[in-house]
């Protein structure tokens, strides 16, 4: 699932645009962020098979904000090993340390539920070589909404590297999937693949769903962890096609908060405050 900028059997598009007035200046401005077709270039990847599986739409909640909605179908040609339309923040690689990031999804009413599984957002990691599962994953199982984590303490390159299967693994279910509603992701990773270090705070729709600190939530990484949102198939469909919206992807620098990044997404005030209440 690694990302490169070239392929033959891809679509390769970038974004352009600029976020909305009064954010602050934690919100990272050069990386991600709100876009519009024609300054494609500077802001994101799209890994696909067509062009036509893109599209900017007007939020099906009807907030008058646009959003994408992404599609793919199962005889789509496969991109880097499976079927996907995903997005992602160009240059945006953070090894270590804290990032924010705000991902959001809605899955329309006529959505199939099938148990083979749908990865809609990822927090991955920058490998030369090594193929391992991303450190944060959001994966559709049927009618569940999962949260898969993944990371390693040992090193790529050695006497016992790292591999998927000696990787640590947790999947934990957050919803009964809805459809025709927005799920709106918060997260705040202190990136570390040493022991003892590391946090990871994930809220969804304004609740904590997940917190882990001092400990380990990466691997040792090339380039660093960025983030994708989409469609993204990595066995068999089970269904002919999918189609999913999704908003732009928000990064924020360690001093953003989960206000600042909450307020970015199609759930917007709704979620803010929300936090403090817990």
């Amino acid at each position: 699932m690694g990302r490169v900028l070239v392929a033959a059997s891809m679509l390769m598009i970038a974004i352009g645009g600029s976020l909305p007035r009064g954010v602050q200046a934690q919100v990272d401005r050069q990386r991600g962020g709100v876009a519009e077709p024609y300054a494609f270039a500077q802001r994101y990847a799209v890994n696909s098979a067509s062009p036509a599986n893109l599209a900017w739409v007007p939020d099906p909640a009807g907030s008058g904000r646009t959003v994408l909605l992404a599609r793919v179908h199962e005889t789509d040609a496969k991109v880097y090993g499976g079927i996907r339309t995903e997005i992602s923040a160009q240059h945006e690689y953070v090894k270590s340390g804290v990032r924010w990031y705000a991902l959001s999804m809605y899955f329309p009413g006529d959505w199939q539920f099938h148990p083979y599984p749908t990865v809609v957002a990822q927090l991955h990691t920058s490998q030369k070589t090594t193929i391992v599962s991303p450190p944060v994953a959001l994966v559709v199982h049927d009618h569940s909404l999962d949260l898969e984590l993944n990371f390693n303490l040992r090193k790529i390159d050695g006497p016992d590297p790292v591999t998927k299967a000696n990787s640590s693994r947790q999947r934990l279910r957050l919803d009964r999937l809805k459809t025709q509603q927005w799920y709106c992701f918060v997260v705040r990773a202190d990136w570390s693949s040493s022991p003892g270090s590391g946090a990871l705070k994930i809220w969804m729709n304004g609740d904590k769903v997940y917190e882990a600190t001092n400990s380990p939530n990466a691997y040792e990484t090339w380039l660093g962890n960025w983030p994708k949102v989409g469609l993204y198939i990595p066995g068999m469909m089970g269904v002919t096609q999918r189609s999913m919206f999704m908003d732009f992807i928000h990064v924020g620098g360690p001093r953003s908060g989960f206000e600042e990044m909450a307020a970015l997404t199609p759930c917007g005030v709704g979620v803010v405050g929300r936090e403090s209440a817990q």
